[in-house]
């Protein structure tokens, strides 16, 4: 088979997972739901297939220094530090060229960081089907599908096409169409019409069609690209991130690759899939109490049902209330509903607002 190469994305700043996660240590870098660092999960699921030393991570500037301690068998110089972010298609961009001049025959595998996919035996044999769908495809790009279980209305989904063929014991179809983030009724239609797959953000190629495809759909990436390739390795490589990296457009590789794509694939992933977005997936991660309460860190609940409870820094206590997010560290404490996890992000840019950087 093709050596696969993994294209692990670490640039976001978690903030939806405020007060634990931080300007200085996102939620990538910490155990959320696990035992283990995220980042350190995504890593070692893949070790099976895909050694360290053909793994990749671009990350941000500030957090090098960490991912290298924390995957310490994953060569230095393939942690690449964003010196701004700059969304997915710069990111996944540049790893395909540095994967190119690592191995040219290579077939890249794009993943965030942050995700929890299982059984990881369902995962790999998956991501040896793609390659072995890009053996006899080499030209196309190859998007993973997640296998609905909820009509979920904060993902993109993408619609099934005609049947490809087997590859690696797995069925590979066309790519029809992405679907932007459905209301609840389009989503419920999307669910029970069973066409369409969730968007994990997950990708494979080979690194020459990456290339040929951002040259033809975002020509205004390649210059900066190329004169980042030609620094990697060299003494001015550092020069070259600062010069060139904040230059390139900002855009997601679905909307400025993918969607154009003329011959995509989609490849369905029938696996336990959570994003882990924000603190409600906790209460998809970890098991519940006979109350409906799930918890990490040291915690008494009492007469209390359906809460998320976390603790990094102290005990908490909690008692008479229903369908709450408390999360406590050393230095800040959050409260909110449960329903509404994601307002966190809008918490944490009210803290900025008023001057409160030291807490973000």
């Amino acid at each position: 088979m093709t050596s696969l190469y993994a294209i692990i994305m670490a640039g976001g700043s978690g903030t939806r997972f405020w007060p634990a996660s931080r300007r200085e240590r996102p939620k990538q870098l910490l155990p959320i739901g696990t035992l283990r660092p995220l980042i350190v999960e995504t890593s070692a699921r893949l070790l099976p297939l895909i050694p360290a030393e053909r793994q990749m991570v671009i990350t941000s500037a500030r957090y090098v220094d960490r991912v290298r301690e924390l995957l310490p068998d994953v060569p230095a110089a393939q942690v690449v530090g964003e010196p701004v972010g700059r969304d997915t298609a710069a990111c996944i961009g540049l790893a395909a060229r540095l994967v190119q001049r690592l191995d040219p025959g290579a077939i890249g595998v794009a993943m965030p960081s942050d995700s929890v996919l299982s059984p990881e035996s369902v995962l790999l044999e998956h991501l040896a089907a793609a390659a072995a769908a890009l053996d006899a495809h080499p030209t196309s790009l190859l998007v993973f599908g997640i296998a609905p279980d909820r009509p979920a209305t904060g993902y993109g989904w993408l619609r099934r096409g005609a049947r490809l063929g087997e590859f690696g014991g797995q069925e590979v179809y066309r790519l029809a169409a992405y679907v932007e983030k459905p209301d609840l009724e389009r989503a419920r239609a999307l669910l029970a019409g069973g066409e369409h797959l969730w968007n994990a953000g997950m990708f494979a190629f080979r690194p020459a069609a990456m290339n040929i495809a951002i040259a033809l759909h975002l020509p205004r990436l390649v210059p900066g690209l190329d004169a980042l390739a030609d620094a990697w390795g060299t003494p001015g490589w550092a020069a070259a991130l600062e010069q060139h990296y904040p230059s390139l457009p900002k855009i997601s590789i679905d909307y400025g690759v993918m969607e154009k794509a003329a011959d995509a694939l989609l490849l369905p992933l029938p696996l336990r899939w959570d994003d882990v977005g924000a603190w409600d997936a906790l209460a998809r991660m970890l098991p519940p109490d006979a109350a409906g309460n799930v918890a990490q860190g040291t915690e008494v609940i009492l007469d209390a049902r359906n809460n998320i409870v976390s603790s990094t820094g102290g005990l908490v206590a909690i008692k008479g209330v229903a369908d709450l997010i408390v999360v406590h560290t050393p230095d800040a404490t959050l409260v909110c509903r449960r329903d509404d996890a994601e307002g966190v992000k809008a918490l944490v840019q009210e803290l900025e607002r008023r001057g409160l950087q030291r807490f973000t």
